[in-house]
């Protein structure tokens, strides 16, 4: 464990807190995964288990990802535009920056009395009074199910599943680089608490939408081998999701289809969203995306991250393969 310069509390502090209080506002960040999600509700269901007032937040008024919907709770969340309540506390899980929430969670944010940071994204900004980023930790739901344990002491069942599943989408199902001993005690942990690992992976990774199986053909037709077959890159339009009738969820798999070409360190994947295109880098090695999705407006660690762009699929797809080359050339003379 390595705790960010920014942090300023404990695990065991934050739980003195929240028993002081009685009303709590969860939020996560924009385009929320497996890890975002789980981490909220483990932290609710652990929260009302102790007769706390608690809503989650989504940062945009927009489905879940398919993936993560089963998660217990995920039909309760409310988008921030909106929540019309009022909380004492603001918890920012799985997200560090003001940025990462949006302008109608920054408004809760700034009605609270009261905030929190739990995380494991290093950045040299905070948004919270109080901060514990560890970003040695594989998962923010690794850190949140901490906190859990300190505040109940025989956890909800709910509690127990979202947590697992949080580190479950976030290790790729223990196949990415974060995948490391610490991980894995956790995961033991939780499975000995009551999580069901066999039905966590199947709802997480083995079951996809007709449309989504379509896409991912287009994906794979799309595919550009660059960098002497160090990188790979693919897109979607948002024509293809239309003609398909397929949701944003629906694209969550299609970095991961790219990341499987043998050979490539580097991995993306573009889409068309709203006059944007949203785009997610994944690394296969010690190649650090993260500072490319940086250079671009975006952020995340350095084996998965993502930005957004405002231009053309064409330029997107031009401007990323330019910069991950570069990437990979430096990379190569370090």
């Amino acid at each position: 464990m390595t705790l960010s310069a920014q942090t300023n509390t404990t695990i065991a502090d934050i739980a003195r807190m929240v028993r002081k209080h009685d009303s709590f506002v969860l939020c996560g960040h924009v385009s929320p995964d497996g890890d975002c999600i789980g981490s909220q509700l483990a932290l609710m269901h652990a929260l009302e288990a102790l007769g706390k007032d608690v809503t989650c937040l989504l940062v945009r008024d927009e489905p879940l990802p398919g993936d993560i919907s089963f998660l217990p709770g995920a039909d309760r969340m409310v988008p921030a535009c909106r929540y019309e309540g009022s909380a004492q506390v603001f918890m920012g899980l799985d997200v560090p920056t003001r940025e990462r929430i949006g302008d109608d969670a920054c408004a809760i944010l700034d009605c609270c009395k009261m905030s929190v940071t739990i995380d494991h994204h290093a950045v040299e900004t905070t948004m919270c009074d109080l901060v514990y980023v560890d970003p040695d930790s594989a998962s923010a739901s690794m850190l949140v199910w901490e906190l859990v344990k300190e505040l109940c002491d025989v956890p909800p069942a709910h509690s127990v599943l979202c947590a697992y599943t949080g580190l479950l989408t976030d290790t790729g199902g223990f196949r990415y680089q974060n995948s490391d001993a610490n991980a894995f005690r956790a995961a033991a942990e939780l499975v000995e608490a009551g999580a069901d690992a066999s039905y966590a992976a199947m709802m997480a990774f083995g079951s996809r939408t007709l449309a989504s199986l379509k896409l991912e053909a287009l994906v794979l037709d799309r595919l550009q081998v660059f960098a002497e077959g160090n990188a790979a890159l693919s897109y979607l339009t948002e024509c293809d999701l239309e003609g398909l009738g397929a949701e944003k969820s629906d694209t969550e798999p299609m970095v991961d289809a790219v990341r499987k070409l043998e050979g490539a360190r580097v991995a993306c994947m573009l889409r068309e969203q709203a006059g944007t295109v949203r785009g997610s880098l994944r690394a296969k090695d010690d190649t650090d995306v993260a500072s490319l999705a940086r250079k671009l407006g975006g952020g995340g660690h350095r084996a998965a991250a993502g930005f957004t762009l405002h231009c053309a699929i064409d330029k997107a797809v031009d401007l990323l393969r330019e910069e991950i080359s570069a990437l990979l050339s430096e990379n190569a003379v370090r």
